[in-house]
């Protein structure tokens, strides 16, 4: 970290925020506005005591993604395991473009249409129940539709820039 960003409310916010351990998810969405699919790690479970329970995940506003999944109302996000770097890579645009992304993994239609990762921990189909506009990023409200569990393994974390994994202990 350079000693620029150290001294900035901004850039200390970024670095702690870098040590931070976050499991990280494939976002999908499809619709009339199109396909697409983004890697993130903002996300949070926000409710399960109402009808639809609801989480919510943070895409940054010049997203292509996060421009179609508030044109198509509609998003899945799948929680990747261990397994998954290449894929998370791929999302994350380091790999391929847009229909590119799904070039990789296995993709199913969830209850809704939209595809999920076929051997993601987990899968939520949601729909777009609210959305803001906080600063340079959307916080997408997703009312869960369905749940699907996968397997019962180590999650994919993002740590310090990079990857990582829970230790088994």
């Amino acid at each position: 970290m350079s000693a620029d960003t150290a001294d900035t409310l901004r850039g200390r916010f970024l670095e702690a925020m870098s040590r931070a351990a976050n499991s990280i998810y494939i976002v999908t969405t499809d619709g009339p506005a199109g396909r697409g699919g983004v890697t993130v790690t903002a996300f949070s479970s926000v409710s399960a005591d109402v009808t639809e329970p609801r989480l919510l995940i943070c895409l940054n506003h010049e997203s292509s993604t996060a421009q179609l999944i508030r044109a198509n109302g509609a998003f899945c996000v799948n929680l990747l395991g261990a397994q998954h770097e290449h894929i998370s890579e791929r999302f994350a645009g380091r790999i391929g473009k847009g229909e590119d992304r799904f070039a990789e993994g296995s993709w199913l239609p969830a209850a809704s249409g939209l595809l999920r990762l076929e051997d993601a921990l987990a899968s939520y189909d949601c729909r777009v129940s609210e959305q803001s506009l906080v600063g340079t990023h959307h916080v997408l409200f997703g009312a869960v539709q369905e749940v699907v569990l996968g397997a019962d393994a180590l999650p994919l974390l993002h740590n310090r820039r990079g990857y990582g994994q829970v230790a088994e202990g």
